[in-house]
């Protein structure tokens, strides 16, 4: 049931590229998706990352677990989600493009540069991301956009890890991503105030940012969602790496066992 939150959330995505949705999970769902992610951090994929240097308290990442994690195949397949994720690619059908978690212990440095989602992916049309908190934010690092950014300049993505490499090249026909703090005068940043459990929904091709230095772990977990018609699009810049063992060309639509439609995850008994 479409409620008063979605209709706001959905108006400032359209305007804005980005927009905050407060209280998408109560208190017992954050637990259970905190829980899921600890465990999937015991249990690393082959998408695992660590993204800080060695020595020092980590930042670490993995990607896909709705494949083996049942909480998360839960998540990306609740109604919610795929209602907002519906409403803004204007499809009766999403596809789960990926999910992914981010684990900062206390004591590390979660800097996450401004840059764009879209430019890492090779693909011909922007997806949707929702961006959840699993434990308190800490004071600055939460995830600010900038207002409007996802009708104009798509950016060269950047580097994320500092121990290997995340990008399919290091050479890119695009230009750099603006220092958007250093030209406060030229940028409408919006830096949402929430919580655990509260959402930050962007569209792919909006700048943002996060990060600082943690004073406690802070964990939180991203779903992006993607219109079925999405089909690859060659890049004249890096790309992820992951995208690389996809033998596909141009044209082709999303390989359909890695990337399903919400509707044959929701046919299925949990994995």
């Amino acid at each position: 049931m479409w409620n008063d939150r979605d209709t706001t959330a959905f108006e400032s995505l359209c305007a804005d590229g980005i927009a905050f949705y407060p209280g998408l999970l109560d208190a017992d769902r954050c637990a259970a998706l905190l829980d899921a992610v600890a465990w999937s951090r015991r249990h690393p994929s082959s998408s695992f990352r660590r993204l800080s240097p060695e020595g020092v308290p980590s930042l670490e990442s993995d990607l896909f677990r709705w494949r083996d994690v049942p909480e998360i195949r839960d998540f990306v397949t609740d109604e919610k989600m795929l209602g907002l994720a519906r409403a803004y690619l204007s499809t009766d059908d999403p596809v789960i493009l990926e999910d992914q978690w981010f684990w900062s212990e206390a004591g590390s440095a979660t800097d996450s540069p401004w840059h764009q989602d879209d430019p890492y992916h090779p693909l011909d049309r922007p997806f949707l991301t929702i961006w959840v908190p699993l434990t308190p934010v800490p004071a600055g690092l939460g995830l600010r956009g900038v207002a409007g950014s996802h009708e104009k300049t798509i950016y060269s993505p950047v580097e994320f890890s500092s121990g290997e490499n995340t990008l399919s090249a290091d050479v890119s026909s695009l230009e750099p991503v603006p220092d958007v703090d250093a030209h406060p005068d030229l940028f409408s940043v919006i830096d949402p105030a929430g919580g655990a459990g509260d959402a930050v929904i962007l569209d792919s091709r909006t700048l943002h940012s996060a990060g600082g230095a943690c004073p406690a772990d802070f964990v939180r977990l991203s779903i992006r969602y993607a219109d079925p018609a999405t089909v690859r699009r060659g890049r004249a810049w890096p790309t992820a790496t992951f995208w690389d063992v996809y033998d596909w060309k141009d044209g082709d639509p999303l390989p359909a066992h890695d990337f399903p439609r919400a509707s044959s995850l929701l046919a299925k008994e949990p994995a």
